[in-house]
């Protein structure tokens, strides 16, 4: 394979202009550079460097995490502003809260409460991953949906309302047990495929797994086959959302329809 170079007297001027850590960042994104604030124990470096497109890049920083009450989603976002400071000295084309309930604990309009709570503390573009969730059901064309997650009955109840609030019919919102902090990492594939097809679908043009905690990335492709409706992931429409926003445009295999649109 051909090593492609710069010319020497572009290369040796990039190197006068540039320290060594700031040409090793370049490397790396070059296409896009992505801020994300999260909470402990969830799965979100791994599933956006695994599934990213070249030449995008995460900075990553975490939040302290009681639980999936909405009691510990409150004490979750109150930290939200001092953790988006950390991203003020360097450009980022987005910087998102990956955290779906989160993001709608406190009903509808809190995720847009949430992006300004970022841009004032940054100064960049901010996204939620109910954002992201309400985007990918509009570009789908979608709205009529079943919706599974970790999180107990009154999460539950305040997710389902937040997406009725923005226009998604929930036909059912199911909790499948898994209430502590740190039990979402081992939820593992054969259980959550098996709890998904459980769910009746009949008359529903969506399923979403909702939760940045749970790793969904590998069970998209093959959940859309077996259900035979499109799906979408916390994790899968926060990339597709802040890959959008950063103006890349990458159709990535095996992660659904909606990265066909």
């Amino acid at each position: 394979m051909i090593n492609e170079r710069m010319p020497f007297a572009e290369e040796t001027a990039f190197s006068l202009l540039s320290t060594p850590s700031e040409r090793m960042d370049d490397m790396y994104s070059w296409r896009a550079r992505i801020g994300v604030i999260a909470p402990m124990d969830d799965q979100v470096e791994y599933a956006f460097n695994r599934y990213a497109p070249d030449g995008v890049a995460f900075n990553c920083s975490r939040l302290s995490f009681p639980g999936p009450t909405p009691e510990g989603l409150e004490v979750l976002t109150d930290q939200l502003e001092g953790a988006a400071r950390m991203y003020r000295d360097q450009h980022h084309e987005v910087v998102l809260f990956g955290c779906t309930s989160g993001s709608c604990i406190r009903g509808a309009g809190w995720d847009q409460e949430c992006i300004r709570r970022i841009e004032r503390a940054c100064g960049w573009p901010g996204l939620t991953t109910s954002t992201a969730v309400l985007e990918a059901y509009r570009a789908l064309g979608l709205k009529r949906t079943v919706v599974m997650t970790p999180y107990p009955d009154a999460t539950n109840e305040a997710e389902k309302q937040f997406l009725e609030d923005n226009g998604v019919e929930v036909v059912s919102i199911t909790g499948v047990g898994f209430h502590e902090i740190g039990e979402y990492s081992y939820a593992d594939k054969r259980f959550l495929y098996r709890e998904a097809k459980k769910i009746a679908l009949d008359g529903v043009d969506v399923f979403f797994l909702s939760c940045m905690g749970l790793a969904t990335m590998e069970l998209i492709q093959v959940l859309e086959e077996d259900l035979g409706v499109p799906v979408i992931t916390s994790h899968q429409a926060s990339l597709w959302a802040c890959l959008r926003r950063a103006g890349v445009r990458d159709r990535l295999p095996g992660l659904g329809k909606l990265f066909a649109v």
